[in-house]
């Protein structure tokens, strides 16, 4: 790094600098630079050697590019991300006037692909061995709660709804109308408490991560850290990333994570599941859940046209 640019005092103003060199450095550089730049959240958590396996680099490959760009090594480019994390996740307002102030619809569309992909690469990654954790902690649950909070709700709702098509035994924990403690009174010891969230985490989630502890339930969290204050009450932790270059972050790895729960534990129950799944198919074109196909008949509860697969 010349004399002239001044070295990066936030992670905000390294992000700018590396986008700003990205095209002038070498093509080991730019691997790693990409990997700090979409994967800021394993800086801070993993060591040096193991971001540079998932980047595809040496490690010696970040000393050299942390002192490209002016540091004394490693440690002292590694130390933003720390304080980025002390100082809590950047503001969605702050990262929307960054959107706006770097807006290019021509770059919006790539830049977008490429991360969610990255983001389903990153969690593909480190999942397996806490996925099949998580299969065993859930099926041999008495029964499974989900809760997952504002951003985080889709998620839950996803995987208890097509877990629900084969397992009855499986409930959303809502909080509505201030109903969250009334809920969570159902709670046993023989229980599975699935809680999703990611930083800036919701205090919903903890609630319910603490009231799981208290009734002697097990908790499976899905979060971004193995040190988020969910994981730290876990007995089993799936983490996901859910970086974007949109001001709200990604939630695609996250429903590609409970749709591979779900898959694998349709798998492991067999032969049960798939006469539950017909039984759910069977109520649901008998109530006329499903448009029937045009001019094949009424749709009607009680006159439902011929069975078509459905869309949900």
């Amino acid at each position: 790094m010349t004399q002239a640019t001044a070295l990066p005092q936030t992670l905000d103003q390294l992000n700018a600098l590396l986008r700003e060199r990205y095209a002038q450095l070498s093509p080991q550089f730019q691997a790693g630079a990409r990997f700090l730049l979409d994967h800021p959240q394993r800086v801070p958590i993993s060591s040096m050697r193991a971001i540079a396996a998932e980047a595809g680099v040496q490690p010696a490959t970040f000393v050299r590019l942390a002192q490209h760009l002016g540091f004394e090594g490693w440690h002292g480019l590694r130390e933003l991300f720390l304080e980025s994390i002390r100082l809590g996740p950047q503001p969605y307002a702050s990262r929307a006037r960054q959107v706006i102030r770097e807006g290019d619809a021509a770059r919006m569309v790539p830049e977008m692909f490429r991360v969610q992909h990255n983001n389903l690469d990153l969690t593909e990654a480190g999942a397996n061995d806490s996925l099949s954790a998580a299969v065993d902690l859930l099926a041999n649950a008495g029964t499974v709660h989900v809760a997952g909070f504002r951003a985080c709700f889709p998620i839950a709702f996803t995987f208890q709804y097509i877990y629900r098509l084969f397992r009855p035994t499986v409930h959303l924990i809502r909080g509505e109308a201030g109903t969250l403690e009334m809920e969570l009174r159902a709670l046993s010891a023989r229980d599975v408490v699935v809680v999703i969230s990611f930083a800036p985490y919701s205090n919903e989630a903890l609630i319910v991560t603490r009231a799981a502890r208290a009734a002697g339930a097990r908790v499976l969290a899905l979060t971004d850290s193995t040190v988020s204050p969910l994981a730290l009450d876990a007995d089993v932790t799936v983490l996901f990333s859910h970086e974007s270059p949109s001001f709200f972050p990604s939630i695609t790895a996250g429903i590609a994570v409970v749709e591979t729960l779900v898959e694998m534990l349709l798998a492991r129950k067999g032969r049960g599941a798939v006469r539950a799944l017909e039984l759910a198919e069977d109520q649901l074109h008998g109530t006329g859940a499903y448009v029937s196909p045009s001019g094949s008949g009424s749709n009607n509860p009680g006159q439902p046209g011929p069975r078509v697969k459905p869309d949900a």
